[in-house]
């Protein structure tokens, strides 16, 4: 019976880690100033219906979800598996911090920078099964 707890202990340790790494190890996290990270935020208020594919967007496809930051400090996103949605973001400690209220429950995401000049960035959030880090790609950055 020990073992059996044992063995779940260490699954259930072992689960709770997963998504926190990349290949490399773990990610390195950079406090930015919003100068600096401000390159995410599109140059124009929430639209009424947010064109993804005009507008600057970061995605991860292997969730999937994409994210889109406007200057009047809301944001978009699409969930596939979810439903589309928008709420509202903030300058704090480096990073943008958003907040979306859904029927079930509420959205928190970090926008936080992997290297000095924010050229690349991760979602950092917890859903039922967890934290995650998502690496994410850039889209309409030209």
């Amino acid at each position: 019976m020990k073992l059996i707890a044992i063995t779940m202990m260490i699954s259930l340790l072992s689960a709770c880690g997963g998504g926190l790494k990349d290949e490399k190890g773990e990610f390195n996290f950079f406090t930015v100033e919003e100068a600096t990270i401000k390159r995410y935020v599109n140059d124009k208020p929430l639209p009424s219906d947010p064109d993804f594919t005009q507008d600057k967007t970061v995605l991860n496809r292997d969730y999937p979800i994409e994210i889109a930051l406007y200057n009047d400090g809301k944001w978009s996103y699409d969930l596939p598996n979810l439903g589309k949605g928008q709420g509202t973001y903030e300058y704090k400690n480096g990073r943008f911090q958003l907040f979306a209220e859904r029927s079930l429950f509420d959205m928190y995401i970090d926008i936080v920078a992997t290297d000095q000049n924010a050229e690349k960035v991760v979602l950092k959030f917890s859903d039922r099964f967890g934290p995650r880090i998502l690496k994410t790609e850039k889209i309409n950055f030209d």
